[in-house]
Formats: C-alpha cells, structure tokens, sequence
C-alpha cells in the first residue's frame, strides 16, 4: 500500500489548504463543503485501497473502519462543544486548537494501533477482552448521557496561572520579555486527552473488522482529519440530533458482542459496514421524527 511517508505529506498538503480556507471563511457553506471533501476523499481512497491489493474484503474492510471511526468520533464533537463552552473559546478560534489536535491525534493514535496490534496479534485472548471493555464502554454511553470523559474542572484550576485573554495565540509576549502560556494550550491539552479516551473505545473497535495496520491507520487519519469541519456544523445541530449518542452507544455494544463472540460466530466486514450505515441513519430519522413531534 501507499508508504507511511507519502501518505502522511498528502494528508499534510489538503489539512494545510483546509486550514488556510476556514482562517479566510468560517461560514457553514465553507464547513459543509469542506466535510463533503473529506468524506469523498476518504471513501475514495477505499479504490485505491482495491486497486491495489485486488481484494474485495480489504475494499470493505476499509470502509467499515473508516465507517466505525466516523461514527464513534462523532462523540469527540459533544466533548469539543463542552470544552470550548466551558473556557469560553470564541468559535473563531476553535479551528486553530483542533487543528493542531489533529496531528497530535494521528501521532497518538498511530503508537495506539501498532501497540494494539501487537498485542491482539500475540496475545489472542485479549480479543473478547477488548470486547466486554467496549461492550461495558457502551452501556454506561447509554446510561450517562452527559459524561465529558474529561475531568475539565481539574484543568480549570490552573487556568488562574496563565494569560486568559489569549486573541488567538497559544503564547503571548509579556512586558519583561518573557512568554507566557494562554487559556488555548489548556484547551488543546484536553483536546488531545480527550482524543486519547475516545481512542481506546474506537481502535479496539476498529480491530473487529480488520487485523491490517495500513488499514486502520488510513481510515482513522481520515476521519479524524475531517472532523474539525464536521465540527463546524454539528456545532450548531448536534444537540438538535437526540438519537446519535445512541446510535454510537448501540454500535459500541454491537462491536463489542461480535468481540466477545469472535471464536464462535464469523460476522463479515460487509455485514459490519450495513450494520453501522442503517443505525446512523435510523437514528437521524428518528431523530428528526422526534423534533416534528415535539414542534407540533
């Protein structure tokens, strides 16, 4: 497959444009057009994906993780919305904080995935392991509706200690000539750690469908990579989509089943990815049945 190297200098090149488009244009056609791309692009690279290794299953393979790591990750934007709102982020410059948490997500989730790896690849048993975690992970999801996953509070202490009117930068140049850190490098901290928590629900998830690495890494990278724009929208409707955090909460525990019971029943990457289509889009059906009811 494509090497490590030039596929990370291609995704480098489109996040630079990307970045630079929404510092000139923050609108939601710009956010909406720029989650079209990204959705496309990674779709897309499932072809090459196909063309490459000339395997049906790899080509399903793929999309079923990218499928899987779109949808869980939907939950980084709820955490997002929460850290932002709770250290008062202006929205203009949210883009610059998750900007720079996406590289440091890849960076993470890339030691995540080759550690995973080898792991499950020596130690087998962790399968149904990681599976009753994802399976607990998703009916606690269901239970706390609210949960952060990420003790704000505890960061909120340490912001008496650095500049809190920030304008945008992450360090700002005091009248001694000494730097001091802003409010927007706590921010990013929690972004990360967020990023990280999320992470042990999703990769763990995503080696249900797939043992490949390239994989994994590819279908991650762009999902992550399109969801700071996807941000940009849900901002403004996510809480208006009641059923999603349960759509992900029943995908979680659906994975973490097939985990459990990955020796005695064979559920294909097809099967996977129809699965996780149909409950996303059952939950924004539902979701959207649910606000005509409450309207009328």
């Amino acid at each position: 497959m494509i090497s490590f190297l030039s596929f990370n200098c291609f995704i480098l090149f489109f996040v630079v444009i990307d970045f630079w488009i929404v510092s000139k244009n923050q609108s939601a056609k710009t956010y909406t057009m720029l989650t079209i791309f990204w959705i496309v692009v990674g779709i897309l690279f499932s072809a090459y994906v196909y063309h490459y290794s000339r395997n049906l299953e790899l080509f399903y393979e793929y999309l079923s993780a990218y499928f899987i790591e779109k949808s869980l990750s939907l939950d980084n934007i709820f955490v997002f919305l929460l850290i932002f709102s709770k250290f008062s982020i202006d929205f203009k410059y949210q883009h610059k904080v998750l900007f720079l948490g996406i590289w440091g997500a890849l960076f993470f989730r890339y030691i995540m995935i080759f550690v995973l790896g080898e792991l499950i690849d020596k130690f087998h048993f962790l399968i149904p392991v990681f599976g009753l975690f994802l399976l607990y992970t998703g009916i606690m999801a269901l239970k706390n509706k609210n949960d952060s996953a990420v003790n704000i509070e505890f960061f909120r202490k340490f912001s008496d200690h650095v500049e809190l009117d920030h304008k945008g930068h992450f360090f700002i140049k005091q009248n001694d000539g000494s730097w001091k850190m802003t409010i927007l490098v706590l921010v990013l901290i929690l972004v990360e750690i967020s990023d990280i928590v999320f992470a042990f629900d999703s990769i763990p998830a995503i080696f249900s469908v797939t043992s490949h690495k390239d994989i994994i890494y590819t279908s991650n990278a762009f999902a992550i990579i399109g969801l700071r724009s996807l941000y940009g929208i849900f901002s403004e409707i996510i809480n208006r989509l009641y059923y999603l955090k349960h759509a992900v909460s029943v995908i979680l525990c659906a994975i973490g089943i097939k985990m459990i019971l990955a020796d005695i029943i064979h559920v294909g990457s097809l099967e996977s990815l129809v699965f996780i289509v149909l409950v996303l889009l059952g939950s924004y059906v539902a979701s959207v049945i649910k606000k005509e009811k409450g309207q009328t």
